[in-house]
């Protein structure tokens, strides 16, 4: 049985660490351009597909309508309203269509990052709501 020599097994056990550093390094780069591609798409909004153009009662065209009149709801600061009373049936008419569930869910994030806005603004403010108040006379707190 030959006897190694033991400069000669430190080499291969460094090629085998820098082999197996250049897998992790390639994995992790592969995954890193992954990342960054999905993300650059969803804040730049590359590879959106529109809702098509449809005929009026047609799935789509009502998910489009229903989708933008309750997007201008939002934006008009409207809680219960007419809008939103035919969500489940905008809702209902998004799934039905071609690609009308990504409609929905850009709605629906719409809507999570507004409350969450509004609920962050609301403690933020809450202080300075409470100074104000407390410099009103007693009947107006």
């Amino acid at each position: 049985m030959p006897h190694e020599n033991p400069d000669h097994a430190q080499v291969m056990r460094l090629r085998g660490k820098r082999v197996a550093l250049g897998i992790v390094i390639a994995i992790a780069v592969v995954f890193i351009g992954l990342s960054t591609a999905q993300i650059m798409r969803s804040v730049f909004g590359a590879g959106i597909v529109p809702l098509p153009s449809a005929e009026l009662g047609s799935a789509e065209r009502t998910c489009a309508v229903g989708v933008r009149r309750l997007e201008q709801a939002l934006e008009r600061g409207e809680g219960p309203s007419p809008e939103w009373e035919q969500a489940d049936d905008v809702r209902r008419a998004c799934a039905g269509a071609r690609d009308g569930l990504e409609a929905w869910a850009a709605l629906q994030r719409l809507i999570l990052a507004q409350q969450q806005l509004t609920r962050y603004v609301h403690v933020e403010l809450a202080p300075l709501r409470r100074d104000v108040i407390a410099h009103l006379p007693t009947d107006l707190r």
